[in-house]
């Protein structure tokens, strides 16, 4: 059998809580009613780069160390972002290095990592990678790429993700080996801020507004229960509303491109005869939330609103219509990609030199395993992580005592949610969380599924007990110690459950301080505040309003020449 050809086509920042696929019309005749959903699909770390690493090494962020965007004045887990990434030597295996070595035809248009911009950028191709059309400026409009090493600079009449859709038809049709199956990373920015619509769409959804969960700007009562800096925000303001929904309509009219795409890939793998050879996965790279707990838009939360992200699937022997409650995470996208490449093999000859923290989904997706099961035998416990990256989250909180920078810390946790586990997490559904500073949420997601109810508290301490045990382990877990948790993780061992059992509540918060440090900013008294965030910005002049960074919220509706004028800057904080 002919290896099968691998499509990802992921978004930026696109929600399931927030119901956007609802508002993709093609998406649910191609993928929902003829492919497969996945209902529990969670990316590990709610923001750009992290997870987006994540996914091309099959490794949690843990054990890429890429923790953010490229914030480096995080002293306690430095970032980087691509920068890093490729100071690291991780490019040097990704899921393209491994499917180019297995006789892959391999290809990326759009977003690459955070960071790849500036100067030296433009020629630098990342190995593993036979045609390269990343993003070098992220403009919906004129958008500039790298085209294989090239500099390419596209007319401001040129919609981002109009030209990403006909650059991959081209691929499909005329670009390709044809002699070779080929993986296709496409990856468009819609509909992350700002969200800029194809001008035939800007007219839509003119009375739409985002959902308002009971999560949405609370009462005193409900906010106390927060952790760290969450507690301490004050109401939303109607202002701040109104930019959200405008925020949310973009967002939608946004990503109505993205669905036309979508569609006229799947007219083309038709008509190239393609389509019963071909798996064709759909994402994002993490999700959203609209004023949750009083956090205006944005990500980074281990909420459902941040980590829960579309994925679906369409190919062969993959069920239609199936909607299925197994727990997944990106982690496993590239052993899942991996597996399908390989798997014609009579022996499995791919050496891969780093431990994959994911599993293979291919018994899912051919239906080997239930759709709905009541243990979650392929994973029950996922973890989510989030190193000192906080909300960018504007001036309006500036006399906060955890504001910094326009930055909020500290926003270090670790959590996992527990869905149908063996032994004490059966018949469970749970979001549990701790926080650097020892604080803890738990929720019971059947009762409580917007996360307003705090009960660690009020909750067994055995459960508790259990829990935290469960969360050091998969917190610096490596390779199959992520999925193939040892007896202990729920009960197995009698002695090591009678000694967790035996923590007081004070206990554990005291190890939780000791094992995850928090955020810790800088010394700033090395360099003056006023020239910038990084050291070498010192002698840059940088203009205002950025010499700190960037002072918009994620839901701000940014004027055009500040985007423009940002574009030119970014690299120098990150």
């Amino acid at each position: 059998t002919a290896p099968p050809n691998i499509i990802l086509f992921m978004t930026d920042d696109q929600d399931v809580t927030a119901h956007s696929l609802d508002y993709m019309p093609r998406l649910k005749k191609l993928f929902r009613q003829e492919g497969m959903e996945f209902l529990n699909f969670y990316v590990p770390t709610g923001l750009c780069c992290p997870s987006r690493a994540t996914i091309l090494r099959g490794q949690f962020c843990h054990n890429t160390k890429i923790f953010d965007n490229g914030d480096l004045t995080n002293a306690t887990y430095q970032s980087g972002a691509w920068n890093k990434f490729v100071d690291e030597g991780l490019e040097e295996e990704t899921i393209a290095t491994m499917l180019q070595n297995v006789g892959y035809e391999t290809a990326l248009v759009g977003k690459y990592l955070n960071g790849y911009m500036g100067p030296n950028a433009a020629a630098h191709v990342p190995p593993g990678f036979d045609h390269w059309m990343a993003m070098l400026r992220l403009y919906f409009y004129g958008p500039v790429f790298s085209e294989n090493g090239v500099k390419v600079e596209l007319n401001s009449t040129v919609y981002q993700t109009d030209f990403i859709r006909d650059w991959v038809i081209d691929f499909l049709t005329t670009k390709r080996d044809k002699t070779k199956p080929f993986f296709l990373m496409v990856t468009p920015f819609a509909p992350h801020t700002p969200a800029t619509p194809a001008k035939r769409h800007e007219n839509m959804f003119e009375d739409a507004t985002f959902p308002r969960f009971d999560s949405f700007n609370p009462s005193d009562d409900i906010q106390r229960h927060r952790p760290a800096w969450i507690k301490d925000l004050p109401p939303l303001t109607q202002e701040q509303i109104d930019s959200m929904d405008k925020f949310y309509r973009n967002r939608l009219r946004s990503l109505q491109a993205i669905d036309e795409a979508l569609e006229s890939i799947v007219a083309t793998l038709r008509e190239q005869s393609l389509e019963d050879n071909t798996y064709f996965f759909y994402t994002a790279d993490n999700g959203q939330h609209f004023g949750d707990y009083r956090v205006p838009a944005g990500k980074r939360q281990a909420y459902e609103t941040d980590v829960l992200v579309p994925f679906l699937a369409r190919g062969p022997g993959v069920k239609a219509g199936v909607r299925s409650t197994q727990v997944v995470q990106s982690v496993d996208l590239a052993p899942t990609f991996l597996d399908l490449a390989t798997r014609h093999f009579e022996t499995k000859t791919t050496a891969v030199s780093h431990p994959l923290d994911g599993k293979s989904m291919v018994p899912l997706l051919h239906g080997e395993a239930p759709a709905t099961p009541k243990f979650n035998q392929y994973r029950w416990a996922a973890l989510l992580e989030m190193y000192g990256g906080s909300s960018n989250i504007g001036l309006r909180y500036k006399n906060m005592s955890a504001f910094y920078h326009n930055h909020m810390f500290p926003n270090t946790y670790q959590a996992t949610r527990v869905v149908n586990g063996p032994g004490w997490a059966s018949d469970t559904n749970l979001l549990y969380v701790e926080w650097c500073t020892g604080e803890q949420e738990l929720y019971n997601m059947t009762v409580d599924p917007h996360q307003v109810r705090n009960i660690v508290a009020s909750a067994d301490l055995g459960m508790v007990n259990s829990l935290s045990h469960l969360l050091a382990g998969l917190g610096d877990c490596e390779g199959s110690n992520c999925y193939e948790l040892a007896p202990h993780s729920f009960g197995g061992d009698d002695s090591l459950t009678d000694r967790r059992l035996s923590r007081s509540r004070e206990d554990i918060k005291v190890a939780i301080r000791d094992r995850l440090p928090c955020h810790n900013p800088p010394n700033m008294s090395s360099y003056d505040i006023s020239v910038g965030r990084k050291l070498f910005a010192a002698n840059l002049l940088v203009p205002e309003p950025f010499h700190l960074g960037f002072p918009y919220s994620d839901g701000d509706e940014v004027p055009q020449d500040m985007v423009e004028l940002w574009g030119n800057y970014e690299h120098y904080f990150h």
